[in-house]
């Protein structure tokens, strides 16, 4: 009987062999190159899509919180009984924030754009949202006659700290006839980003109160923005709450607050997997070619050992071992330096994008380690596979067969 090691010392000849001027191992590391640059890939790339997911659901939840609660019709008078009742329904529930959002136009230096203000509740903002976090100069407002731009805003129409703007309210007063325009005179007390350019080329924020008395909407709300807690499903709140209140309220979670995008994102994260798999394959077949090309150069060697006793078993495990060897060096090094890789763009912000067209500003990285060992497993038994025709060739071969090879 041959011993394992004496196997693997066999396994490790062949495959270092310099016969044929070394041709053979050199393309089997050509092999292995092609398996590593396969998880490379597959590895920068998912963890590419998994920071853009990442980095899209914290700006979402930083701005709306994990559920959302707002009127499709007239503004809500009694804001205390609707939280009573959001509370009734989803004990999951944390902290609760009420804010008036309505469209006006803002005039600065430069120029006017169209914005969205919000009317916030300074008292509990910070426990759902991260907008005081966000704040890259001055604070948020505190009284009447003060605003904060987000950054997009502010470059738009020339505005900074302590800029005197003014905000223009196409009709106030009820509708009909009775609605009149109407401009206040504010000044910027802070400028906010939040890092996606749909929020920070649109919004502004002043306090509730001070919202109210430029609508003409005393004691009125147009939203509730919730903050769960950790572990609860926020798509199953905002169901419950769509069902338990009428008409005009309606509940959405962070994720159908742009349903389309995160979807597009799972589609694309599943078809680029497919893809990238192909170079994973391809080399794999290569693995093929380089077992089938050593079996061919080894036929005389081979035929010796099995006139020595080395069993079909033994010759099975000997090519099977140097496929698995090309798979498993291939995969460690692809995973290694993907790690590396997705380390570098993520520290340095490597890679600048337009944030008009990507949402931000940079390319976002995540590693999520569930998957990159899926890479790996994944790589290493189409690799394993690649070996077992070839093994299973050599191991039927008759001892003969090379001492009649000329």
């Amino acid at each position: 009987m041959w011993a394992k090691s004496a196997v693997g010392l066999l396994a490790k000849r062949f495959l270092l062999s310099k016969t044929s001027d070394g041709f053979i191992s050199l393309i089997a590391w050509v092999s292995v190159v092609g398996v590593a640059l396969g998880v490379l890939a597959l590895t920068v790339v998912t963890s590419v899509i998994n920071g853009f997911e990442y980095q899209l659901t914290e700006n979402i939840t930083g701005m709306n919180g994990d559920v959302i609660l707002y009127s499709r019709g007239d503004a809500v008078t009694d804001s205390e009984a609707v939280e009573q009742k959001v509370r009734k329904l989803a004990p999951e529930v944390k902290a609760i924030t009420h804010s008036f959002v309505s469209e006006l136009m803002i005039s600065g230096p430069n120029s006017v754009a169209g914005v969205v203000m919000e009317g916030f509740d300074p008292d509990t903002l910070g426990q759902v949202t991260v907008i005081p976090r966000r704040l890259v100069i001055g604070r948020l407002p505190r009284g009447e006659n003060e605003v904060a731009l987000t950054s997009g805003v502010a470059d738009r129409i020339g505005a900074t700290l302590d800029t005197n703007v003014r905000l223009v309210v196409p009709a106030v007063g009820g509708g009909g006839e009775a609605a009149l325009p109407k401009a206040v005179k504010s000044q910027v007390v802070g400028i906010v980003k939040m890092g996606m350019f749909e929020y920070d080329s649109k919004f502004i924020f002043t306090p509730l109160s001070v919202a109210q008395n430029i609508l003409e909407q005393p004691g009125k709300v147009t939203s509730f923005k919730l903050k769960l807690r950790p572990g609860a499903d926020s798509r199953q709140v905002s169901d419950k709450l769509t069902s338990g209140f009428a008409y005009p309220f309606r509940a959405k979670d962070w994720g159908q607050l742009n349903k389309n995008l995160f979807y597009a994102i799972k589609l694309e994260k599943v078809v680029i997997a497919i893809l990238l798999t192909v170079i994973v394959v391809v080399a794999a077949f290569n693995v093929v070619s380089t077992l089938m090309m050593m079996i061919h150069d080894k036929t005389r060697e081979i035929s010796i050992l099995k006139a020595m006793g080395f069993g079909k078993a033994q010759s099975f495990g000997l090519f099977s071992r140097i496929g698995i060897a090309m798979g498993v060096v291939g995969t460690l090094f692809g995973v290694a330096i993907g790690i590396g890789v997705n380390h570098l763009i993520a520290k340095t912000h490597l890679i600048q994008l337009p944030s008009d067209i990507y949402y931000f500003n940079y390319l976002p990285v995540m590693v999520r380690w569930r998957e990159v060992i899926y890479i790996a497993v994944v790589a290493f038994m189409i690799s394993f596979f690649a070996t077992v025709y070839p093994a299973w060739k050599v191991a039927r071969r008759s001892p003969l067969d090379g001492l009649r090879y000329e």
